[in-house]
C-alpha cells in the first residue's frame, strides 16, 4: 500500500538498475502515528546524521549550500549533499561524490494519509561544474527518500532508480573509478546502508 501511495512521487524506471529498500512500523493508534511521523520527517531532513543511522559500512553524508560550504539544519530543495564513500573519490568532485536535492515535499493526501520525500540526483561539484557529473552514477539516476503514513502505519523507503555507472566522464581516472565502483557492489553497499537508514528513521 505504501508503494501505491508513494508511486506518483517516484521517477519512472527506464534504464539500469532499480532498488527499493523499505521498513514499516505499526503504531498503537493514529494519533501516535501522526506524532511519530513528524519525528521521522525531522530525522530524514537531518542529512548530517544519516551516517550515524546507517552503520559501519556507511558513506559519510554532509549537507552543503549552493557554494559547497558545509551547512547545518534541515535539507532544503536546491542544496547539495557531499558523499564520502569508502575508497577513492572522484577528481570531478574534489574527492567526493555529489548529489543535488531536486525536490523536498510534504504532501497531505487526506486526514489518514501523508507523504514526505526528499529526492536527490547525481550532479556536478557546486563550484567546479565544468568537470562534469561528480558521482559514480550517471545524472539519470535518482534516490528518493520517502516516508508514508497510512493511518497508524508508517513506512520508510529509499527508491533508487535508473542506476547506471557514470563512465561518460572525460577524466580517465574517474571513468575507471566509476566503472569499478558502479559495477562491484557500490549499489549493493548502498542498499545495505539504506536498509540501516530506513530502520533508523523508524526507531
Amino acid at each position: 500500500m505504501a508503494d501505491n501511495i508513494a508511486a506518483p512521487f517516484i521517477p519512472a524506471q527506464y534504464t539500469g538498475e532499480a532498488t527499493t529498500t523499505s521498513e514499516t512500523k505499526e503504531l498503537v493508534h493514529e494519533t501516535a502515528a501522526v506524532t511519530f511521523f513528524k519525528k521521522a520527517v525531522a530525522r530524514l531532513s537531518d542529512v548530517n546524521k544519516w551516517a550515524g543511522m546507517s552503520g559501519s559500512l556507511s558513506s559519510e553524508f554532509q549537507l552543503t549550500d549552493l557554494a559547497g560550504k558545509v551547512a547545518e539544519g534541515p535539507a532544503e530543495t536546491g542544496m547539495y549533499i557531499r558523499i564520502d564513500i569508502p575508497g577513492p573519490g572522484t577528481n570531478a568532485g574534489k574527492g567526493f561524490d555529489w548529489v543535488k536535492i531536486e525536490q523536498k515535499e510534504h504532501v497531505v493526501l487526506n486526514e489518514h494519509q501523508e507523504v514526505f520525500f526528499i529526492r536527490a540526483r547525481p550532479t556536478e561539484h557546486p563550484i567546479q561544474k565544468s568537470a562534469g557529473i561528480a558521482h559514480f552514477l550517471r545524472k539519470e539516476a535518482s534516490s528518493s527518500f520517502v516516508l508514508v503514513r497510512n493511518g497508524s502505519t508508517i513506512t520508510a523507503t529509499v527508491y533508487g532508480r535508473n542506476e547506471v555507472p557514470n563512465t561518460q566522464t572525460t577524466d580517465i581516472g574517474d571513468k575507471i573509478r566509476n566503472a569499478v565502483v558502479g559495477s562491484t557492489g557500490a549499489i549493493g553497499i548502498s542498499k545495505l546502508q539504506w536498509k540501516a537508514l530506513v530502520k533508523g528513521l523508524l526507531e
